[in-house]
C-alpha cells in the first residue's frame, strides 16, 4: 500500500488534488496500526504536498502529528523545530485547540525529558490558557493536572493542592476518571505533606474507589498504606500490604513489589518490634538489582531506623549510604531525614549539626523560590491577558465612539422627525376623540331627557288629559284642587329632569353646596351647616351627585311648603358610616302627603346609593330627615 502511495508522479499533482491526498496521508500517519516509520514517511509525504497547493488548516494537523511522531521517534530536535514552526504560524490565529496542543506538547517535553519543571509549567499555563478559551475542559483539566506535579515535585505543596482543586472542577466533566482518580492522588499526597492525613486517607480512598486501572489501584492502595504508617495506623497499613503482595500485577513490578515489601516489614517493626532484618534486605537487594535509587534511599533509611537501638555503628553505615545515594540523585529531602536521624545517634557531631541546619535553611528558601516562581508565571500572564484584553477594550471602544457620533446625527434627525409626525397624529387623534366623546355625550343626553320626558312627563300629561276629559265639572273646589297637584306634580318631574341634566362641579364640591345652600339663606330663612368640618375629597363622584339633588329639593320644599325661619344641616362623619341630619321649624305635613313634597324622589336617590332616608314630620311639629351613607 506504501509503496503505491509514494510514486514519483504525485509530486506532479496540482493544487486541487493535493488537499485531498494531503488528508490521505494524513489519516495513514494517524493509523497507530501503521509501524512509526511507515507513519512517519506518510506525514513527510502530507507535509510535502501541503507546500505545492497551501492549506492552513491542514498546515496545523499535518505540522502537529509531524511533531507528535518525532517526539514518539525520540527525535527530540526535530519535534522542537516543528512544533516551533507550528507555533509561529498559529500566531495571530484564533485556532485555540492547536494552540492548546502545541503549547502542551512543548510542556510534556520540558517536562518528562528535560526536566526543566519552570519552563514546563510557563507551557502547561500557556496550553491551559487556550483550552479555556476554546471550552475544552477536560484538557484544561489534564494541563493542571501536570502543573500540579510540578509544584508538588519542588515542595509547593499549597500550591500544588490549590491547583489541583481547581482541576477537579474540570476533571469532574470527562469521562476518563483515571484522570480524576490521578487528580485524587496528588491532593492526598500533598494533604499528607502537609501533615493533614485525615484528608489524605479521604483522597487516597476517592481514587482507589474511582480508577478502572488495577495497576493504579494497587499503586494508591501502597500510598495509603504509607499514610495509615504516619498516622500509627499499623494495622490498616499491614492489611494493604499484605493484600498488594498477593496480587501478580505487584509481584510483576519490582520497584513495586520492593516498596511492598520495605513498607510492610518497616511497619511490622513499628507496631511490635518483630525482627524484619531479612524482609528488609530483601527489598534492598530488588533495588539495587533495579538500579532504584529513590528506592535504596527509602531501604538504606529503614535500615538505620532498625538498628539504631541494636548497633549503633551500623545505624550509621545507613543513614551514610542514604545520604550518599540522595546527594546522587538530588534529593536533599531525604538527605535531611537521614541527618535527622544522625543528629539523635550523634549529638555530639556539630558537623553534621551544620549540614543539617544549612541544609533545612537551603531547602526551605528553594521552597520559597519554587513557589514565587511558579505564583509569578501565572501573575505575569493574568497581567498580559488583562493588558492585552484592555488593549482591545480600548479600541473597540475608539471605534465604537466614532460609528457612535456618526450614526448620532441620523438618529437625532430621524427621532426628530418621528416625534413630529407622532405629534400631528396624537393631536388628531385626541382632537377626534374629543370630537367623538363629545358627541356621544350629546347624543346620551338626548336620549336621557327624550326617555324622562316619555316615561315621566308624557305619561303624567296623558293622565291629566284623561281626568279632564272625564270631568266636566272643573269648577268644582275639589276638582280644581285635583288638577292642581298633578299639575305641581309634573312641574316637579319637569324640575328634576332640568336639575339632573344641570352640570355640578364636583372638583369644588364643598364651594358648589355652599353657593346652593346660600341661595336659600335669606332674611326669612336662616340656614345654620357645619358644611366645612366634613371631608369631602373622601367621597365619590356618584354619591356628591345624589347627595346634591337631595339637599337641594329638601331646601326647595322647605321654601315652597315649610313657611319656617331657620334650617339646621348638620354632616357627621363616622368611622363606617357618613350621617347627614336635616331639621326645620316649618309646619310639616301627614307622612301620607310625601309625594306631594317630592320627597320620594329624595328617597329614591339615596337608596340607589346604598343609603337610608328616614324622617319625622307631622302638622306643626317640623320636619327632620336623617340620611345615612355608607363610606
Amino acid at each position: 500500500m506504501f509503496c503505491s502511495c509514494y510514486s514519483k508522479q504525485d509530486d506532479g499533482l496540482d493544487a486541487s488534488k493535493s488537499s485531498k491526498n494531503v488528508s490521505r496521508y494524513y489519516n495513514l500517519a494517524k493509523n497507530k496500526d501503521q509501524n512509526l516509520k511507515q507513519r512517519q514517511t506518510a506525514i513527510n509525504t502530507a507535509y510535502k504536498l501541503l507546500f505545492n497547493g497551501q492549506n492552513d488548516t491542514l498546515l496545523h494537523k499535518v505540522l502537529y502529528q509531524k511533531s507528535i511522531i518525532h517526539y514518539s521517534q525520540k527525535e527530540y530536535d526535530s519535534l522542537l523545530y516543528y512544533n516551533d514552526l507550528l507555533l509561529n504560524y498559529l500566531k495571530g490565529t484564533q485556532n485555540y485547540y492547536y494552540l492548546g496542543k502545541a503549547n502542551y506538547l512543548k510542556a510534556f517535553y520540558l517536562d518528562e525529558i528535560k526536566f526543566s519543571s519552570d519552563s514546563a509549567f510557563y507551557y502547561y499555563n500557556q496550553s491551559n490558557k487556550f483550552f479555556l478559551t476554546s471550552q475544552d475542559s477536560s484538557r484544561v483539566g489534564y494541563n493542571l493536572l501536570n502543573m500540579s506535579y510540578i509544584q508538588q515535585g519542588g515542595s509547593d505543596y499549597f500550591g500544588s493542592k490549590e491547583t489541583i482543586t481547581n482541576a477537579l472542577v474540570f476533571l469532574k466533566n470527562t469521562k476518563d476518571v483515571n484522570y480524576l482518580a490521578s487528580a485524587y492522588n496528588v491532593l492526598a499526597l500533598n494533604n499528607r505533606k502537609l501533615l493533614n492525613r485525615e484528608d489524605a486517607i479521604k483522597y487516597y480512598t476517592k481514587a482507589i474507589n474511582i480508577t478502572k486501572s488495577t495497576k493504579s489501584k494497587l499503586l494508591y492502595e501502597n500510598n495509603l498504606a504509607a499514610t495509615y504508617i504516619d498516622d500509627k495506623k499499623y494495622d490498616e497499613a499491614i492489611f494493604l500490604l499484605k493484600k498488594n503482595l498477593q496480587d501478580s500485577i505487584i509481584l510483576n513490578l519490582p520497584k513495586e513489589k520492593a516498596r511492598s515489601i520495605d513498607n510492610l516489614a518497616y511497619t511490622q517493626w513499628l507496631k511490635d518490634g518483630k525482627d524484619v532484618k531479612e524482609n528488609l534486605l530483601n527489598a534492598l537487594d530488588i533495588r539495587n538489582k533495579q538500579n532504584d535509587k529513590s528506592g535504596l534511599v527509602a531501604s538504606y533509611t529503614h535500615l538505620g531506623e532498625f538498628y539504631t537501638h541494636k548497633n549503633k555503628q551500623k545505624a550509621i553505615k545507613w543513614f551514610n549510604k542514604a545520604i550518599d545515594v540522595s546527594k546522587i540523585i538530588k534529593n536533599p529531602k531525604g538527605e535531611l531525614d537521614a541527618l535527622g536521624f544522625l543528629i539523635n545517634i550523634q549529638s555530639y557531631n556539630n558537623k553534621i549539626k551544620s549540614r543539617y541546619i544549612n541544609l533545612n535553611d537551603s531547602l526551605q528558601k528553594k521552597a520559597l523560590k519554587v513557589k514565587t516562581q511558579f505564583a509569578k508565571i501565572q501573575y505575569d500572564d493574568k497581567l498580559k491577558n488583562e493588558e492585552i484584553q484592555n488593549l482591545k477594550i480600548l479600541t473597540t471602544n475608539q471605534q465604537l465612539e466614532v460609528s457612535i457620533q456618526r450614526r448620532q446625527k441620523i438618529i437625532y434627525l430621524l427621532l426628530g422627525f418621528i416625534l413630529i409626525i407622532l405629534t400631528v397624529f396624537f393631536t388628531y387623534y385626541l382632537i377626534q376623540r374629543h370630537k367623538r366623546e363629545k358627541e356621544q355625550e350629546v347624543y346620551n343626553t338626548e336620549k336621557l331627557i327624550s326617555k324622562r320626558v316619555h316615561d315621566e312627563i308624557a305619561n303624567d300629561i296623558s293622565v291629566l288629559t284623561n281626568f279632564v276629559e272625564e270631568n266636566s265639572d272643573l269648577h268644582k273646589a275639589s276638582s280644581k284642587q285635583i288638577l292642581e297637584n298633578k299639575l305641581h306634580s309634573i312641574y316637579l318631574r319637569a324640575r328634576d329632569i332640568s336639575t339632573d341634566i344641570s352640570s355640578i362641579d364636583l372638583e369644588d364640591f364643598k364651594e358648589e353646596l355652599k353657593n346652593l345652600i346660600i341661595q336659600y339663606n335669606t332674611n326669612h330663612v336662616n340656614v345654620i351647616t357645619n358644611l366645612d368640618d366634613f371631608e369631602w375629597f373622601t367621597v365619590t363622584d356618584y354619591k356628591k351627585i345624589a347627595i346634591y339633588r337631595v339637599i337641594q329639593e329638601l331646601l326647595i320644599n322647605t321654601k315652597k311648603h315649610s313657611r319656617c325661619k331657620r334650617v339646621t344641616l348638620i354632616f357627621n362623619d363616622k368611622e363606617q358610616d357618613r350621617i347627614i341630619i336635616y331639621t326645620d321649624d316649618a309646619v310639616g305635613f301627614f307622612k301620607s302627603d310625601i309625594k306631594s313634597h317630592g320627597l320620594a324622589n329624595a328617597e329614591n336617590r339615596i337608596e340607589n346609593i346604598g343609603g337610608t332616608f328616614n324622617f319625622e314630620t307631622s302638622p306643626n311639629q317640623g320636619f327632620k330627615a336623617v340620611i345615612e351613607i355608607k363610606r
